[in-house]
Parts: C-alpha cells; structure tokens; sequence
C-alpha cells in the first residue's frame, strides 16, 4: 500500500493527518474529566465562543473528526490510488468543458494524481483545523484562552487556498 500511495503524493501527508488525530483524540480525553458542564462550540470569525453546549459534544466533535479522516483517507485510496486504470478514476473527477475522452494518458495520469494530492492535502488542513478547534474549546472551557483567535481564518483560508491550487493546476493541465 505504502508503495502505491507514494506514486501519487508523499505518504508522510497520511502520517502526518493520522498522527494529529491521535494527540488530540489522547489531548481530548485527557482534559475530559477537567471540563465544567458547559463547554463552548460555536465561535464567531473573530474566534471569540457565541454558543455553549454541554461537554458530551466533545465527544460528537471527536467522532466527527474522526469520521471524516477516514472517509477522505478511504474515497481518495479506493477512488484513486487503487485503480489500475485512470480512465476508472476519471469518472469520481467532475471537469466542467473539458471533453474526458479526448485526454491523453499523461493528462488523464496527471489529473488522477493532483485530485488525489488534492484530497490528502485537503485531510491534513482538515486535520489541524479540528485539532486547532478542538484544543480551542478544551482550553476555552477550562479558562486557559478566550477562544480560538484570529488564526482560525488563517487555517480556513489554508484549506480554500489548497484546494483552488489544485484544482487551477489539474485546468491547467488540460487546457
């Protein structure tokens, strides 16, 4: 598997989403016990918290981090990576004016390979934004910080921005 991953992105991108997901999972049970009843789980843009929930959505956050890691692990390894025919992936890729049969092998090799860059790319920016925003909340409800701050924006324009990249590259390449 390692092998196959590393024809289409570093698999480091993997290890490194994975590994996020582990320390704030550990981070998140650790300070568990440590939260008052409320604990706060909606923030403003300018990271201040505007609504508190009761601290078992923790747990609703964690598996939604959780859920989605996974999905984009397994759609970009079974969409993309695990195909032995780009043609078979092209289908799961939407490229608005562009006529997919009359791509040639290397486009078609190309295009595969920036959207499954794009996708583990995309899981590491989701990655740290739950873990930012989860450590956020923990530190939020103890009254370590008062909220996640300004470099929220920072992290979403971080994952807007890698996406528009990719997907300017995979235009690019078959225009």
């Amino acid at each position: 598997m390692w092998g196959k991953v590393k024809n289409f992105y570093s698999p480091w991108i993997d290890v490194c989403s994975f590994l996020i997901l582990i320390i704030t999972v550990f981070y998140s049970i650790y300070y568990y016990t440590q939260l008052p009843d409320e604990i706060p789980t909606h923030f403003n843009l300018a990271g201040e918290p505007d609504a508190w929930n009761g601290k078992g959505t923790l747990i609703g956050f964690l598996v939604l981090y959780v859920f989605l890691l996974f999905q984009c692990f397994g759609l970009n390894y079974f969409l993309f990576i695990k195909q032995e025919d780009p043609k078979e992936a092209l289908h799961f890729i939407n490229l608005p004016f562009v006529k997919k049969e009359k791509l040639t092998e290397t486009q078609l090799d190309r295009v595969v390979k920036y959207s499954s860059r794009m996708l583990a790319v995309m899981n590491l920016c989701i990655s740290i934004l739950f873990a930012f925003i989860l450590y956020g909340m923990i530190q939020t409800a103890i009254g370590n910080r008062n909220g996640l701050g300004s470099i929220i924006i920072i992290v979403v324009v971080l994952l807007v921005g890698v996406s528009i990249y990719y997907i300017w590259k995979m235009y690019r390449e078959v225009k």
